[in-house]
């Protein structure tokens, strides 16, 4: 009535809301690009993913400076970019997917179908631990779910879709199985971004349609007491993130941190996913612990299938961008619960030093 407003913005109404604030200024994005891109290089990346232009408003204003930088010679990791599908229309009509330089690369679409578990917003296929009958809805219906996979699929471009609850990921599979039948071709690195309560057979149709999920490992060390009290309860949260699954079916995944929801790390996720202890020191998921090399692998190899450059980085190999980082200890010579503290002493891109500790 006065102009106040009365209650949440969830997932949608919020980024539309987002969507209304003044845009940053361009200089304002370049300085942030760079202190955000020279933190990344701290923390030992020489690629990441930029998953969601479009959600503060028009993507133009991240992506011209993006370009600037690129073409300046100033991007100290390489960026691969992911777009929301409305932003990504504007680029298709001119085929600009796809393009790009050895450090800056116009990717696929990416969107969203639930919110947060933790936020009670993850749609889930079984009621909320602490909410008897309550199991959150998805953002968009199934036929609009559908329409969107196969519109991309069916262009041959990369589509990652975020999904927290299990009925989002069955949602979004079944859209992928859909697409794939009618557009016969495994090959695009479809991702599940998080896919954190995916089962078995989940992973199985998802290995199936060439479906990569990327596993946001270290929510049982940050929310996973929560998780068991309020939101999942101890069976579902030891189930998260089943990086273990993955591996005994012998399909790719990666790890992240989903930053800015948690700062900036690569060996604190490994750590998170080898040991999957919370913070009150709780073993969740003994089965779906991982190993320090395959963790290792989930940030470069598997990672380097996300961005379409398993055949320039992700390996120490002849032939290949100059990208290594240095640590202070092996990863798999120390003890699990020790991973975490290893340090980031050096990182190269392109053969340059971007960071020296």
């Amino acid at each position: 009535e006065h102009g106040e407003p009365t209650g949440l913005l969830l997932e949608n109404a919020l980024i539309a809301a987002a969507g209304k604030l003044p845009a940053p200024t361009p200089e304002e994005v370049r300085a942030s690009l760079v202190e955000a891109i020279a933190e990344y290089n701290k923390q030992g990346f020489t690629t990441f993913q930029d998953g969601g232009l479009g959600i503060n408003g028009d993507a133009a204003v991240f992506l011209k400076p993006y370009m600037e930088l690129a073409r300046e010679g100033r991007l100290d990791a390489r960026a691969y970019l992911q777009f929301l599908p409305e932003e990504f229309d504007r680029l298709s009509a001119l085929g600009a997917w796809g393009i790009g330089t050895d450090f800056l690369k116009i990717g696929g679409v990416k969107f969203f179908t639930d919110g947060s578990i933790q936020g009670f917003t993850g749609a889930l296929l079984e009621d909320y631990h602490t909410r008897p009958g309550y199991r959150g809805d998805l953002i968009w219906d199934t036929d609009a779910i559908d329409a969107i996979v196969m519109k991309y699929h069916c262009m041959g471009i990369q589509v990652a879709v975020h999904t927290n609850g299990d009925a989002a990921s069955e949602a979004v599979i079944r859209a992928f199985e859909k697409a794939v039948a009618r557009c016969p071709r495994t090959d695009l690195r479809h991702m599940l971004v998080h896919a954190q309560l995916v089962s078995d057979d989940q992973l199985r149709r998802m290995k199936a349609c060439g479906v990569i999920p990327t596993f946001f490992s270290r929510h049982i060390e940050v929310w996973g007491d929560r998780h068991a009290a309020l939101y999942l309860g101890p069976e579902r949260t030891a189930r998260m993130d089943p990086a273990g699954s993955a591996a005994r079916l012998g399909m790719p995944f990666a790890l992240h941190v989903d930053t800015p929801v948690l700062p900036v790390t690569a060996l604190g996720s490994m750590h998170a996913a080898v040991n999957r202890v919370s913070a009150g020191g709780v073993l969740f998921g003994a089965d779906q612990r991982i190993t320090p090399r395959q963790a290792l692998e989930a940030y470069t190899t598997n990672a380097s299938l996300c961005c379409g450059g398993e055949a320039d980085r992700g390996r120490i190999e002849p032939g290949r961008f100059a990208d290594f980082v240095l640590l202070d200890k092996g990863i798999e010579a120390v003890e699990p619960d020790h991973i975490r503290d290893v340090k980031v002493r050096m990182t190269i891109c392109g053969g340059r030093i971007v960071y020296q500790g």
